[in-house]
C-alpha cells in the first residue's frame, strides 16, 4: 500500500513539474536580458526597464520596455539636424534605417522639426532637447507629445577628421518587442517602435550587414584611389603585408582619412608587391577567405 502511495505522490510531482516547465511564462528578468542582447546588441542590464510583460500563450509572449538609448545626431549636407546613429555597444554605433518603414516618410516627418519655434537660441552649435526629442521621435515612428521619447541631456560632440557638427543624445525611448520559446529557451524575435511595423531581429542583423557592407566597399575604393594616387607618383604600390604600414605612407597626401577598421571593427587586410595589391575586409562573419569576404585589387 505504502509503494502505490508512493508511486502516486512520485507520478503527481512529475506531472506538476513538466506541467510548470511547459507554461513558464517569460519572466521580466529573462526578458530584460534578452533585450540587451537581441540582434547583436550589447546594452548593460541597467539600460533596459520592463514597463509591461504578457504571454499570449505557451510559446509567444510580448513586453513593452524603456531603454536608455544614446543617439548621435549630425548636420546634413543642407546644414539640418538628422538621426544618424544610435549606439549599440561600446565603441559600436548603427544606423537607424531599418527600424523606419519608410525613409523617404521619415526625411519628411524629421523636417517637421526644422521650424523657427524648435531652433535653438543664441550661439550654441547643438540641437535643444526639444528638437532632439522631435528628431528622434519621427525616425521611430512616434506621434508627439508622447511619452515615449523623452531627452535627459544633449551635448556637443567633437569627432576627428570630419567636418559636420555632431551631437549626442541621451534619452529614454519606448519599445515593443516579441518573444518565442522553443526547446532552447526564449529568444527575442522582433521590435516594434511608435506606429511602426513590427520589425524581426533577423532582419535587423541582415539590413545592419548590408549598410556595413556598402560602407567598407566605399572605404575599400577610397583607399585603392589613394594607392593608384600613390602608384602613378612613384610607379609602385605600398609593398607590404600590414595595412597599418599601408595607412602611414597613404596618409594624408594621398588619403584623408585614417582608416585601418572595416565597420564590423576588424582590421582591413592588405597585401601589396610592386606592381599588384589585394585589401580585403572579413565581413560579417569576420572570417578570411569566405563568401561574405568583400576583395578589392589590382588591377582597378
Amino acid at each position: 500500500m505504502r509503494t502505490v502511495i508512493f508511486l502516486r505522490l512520485g507520478l503527481l510531482f512529475v506531472l506538476a513539474t513538466v506541467t510548470s516547465d511547459v507554461r513558464a511564462d517569460l519572466s521580466a528578468k529573462q526578458a530584460r536580458k534578452l533585450i540587451t542582447r537581441m540582434a547583436g546588441v550589447e546594452l548593460p542590464g541597467s539600460a533596459v526597464r520592463i514597463k509591461r510583460i504578457s504571454s499570449t500563450n505557451n510559446t509567444t509572449a510580448e513586453a513593452t520596455a524603456e531603454i536608455e538609448a544614446i543617439f548621435r545626431l549630425e548636420k546634413n549636407s543642407r546644414g539640418l539636424w538628422r538621426v544618424a546613429e544610435l549606439r549599440v555597444g561600446q565603441g559600436r554605433w548603427e544606423e537607424l534605417a531599418p527600424l523606419a518603414n519608410n525613409q523617404t516618410e521619415a526625411e519628411v516627418l524629421s523636417s517637421a522639426c526644422d521650424g523657427p519655434d524648435l531652433r535653438s537660441k543664441g550661439p550654441a552649435s547643438e540641437p535643444n532637447p526639444k528638437r532632439a526629442r522631435c528628431l528622434i521621435a519621427a525616425v521611430l515612428g512616434v506621434q508627439l507629445p508622447s511619452d515615449a521619447v523623452r531627452i535627459k541631456s544633449v551635448s556637443p560632440l567633437e569627432l576627428p577628421l570630419t567636418s559636420r557638427p555632431s551631437a549626442l543624445v541621451e534619452s529614454l525611448v519606448s519599445a515593443e518587442f516579441r518573444f518565442s520559446r522553443d526547446q532552447g529557451g526564449w529568444t527575442a524575435v522582433a521590435l516594434r517602435t511608435g506606429n511602426h511595423d513590427w520589425v524581426s531581429s533577423e532582419n535587423l542583423v541582415t539590413a545592419a550587414n548590408e549598410t556595413k557592407r556598402k560602407q567598407a566597399r566605399e572605404e575599400m575604393d577610397a583607399i585603392a584611389l589613394a594607392l593608384a594616387r600613390f602608384r602613378a607618383q612613384r610607379q609602385t604600390y605600398v609593398s607590404s603585408d600590414s595595412h597599418a604600414v599601408l595607412i602611414d605612407f597613404l596618409n594624408p597626401h594621398y588619403l584623408s582619412r585614417v582608416l585601418r577598421l572595416d565597420p564590423w571593427q576588424e582590421p582591413y587586410r592588405y597585401q601589396g608587391e610592386r606592381d599588384t595589391f589585394t585589401l580585403r575586409s572579413l565581413g560579417a562573419d569576420r572570417k578570411e577567405n569566405t563568401a561574405d569576404d568583400i576583395v578589392v585589387s589590382s588591377p582597378l
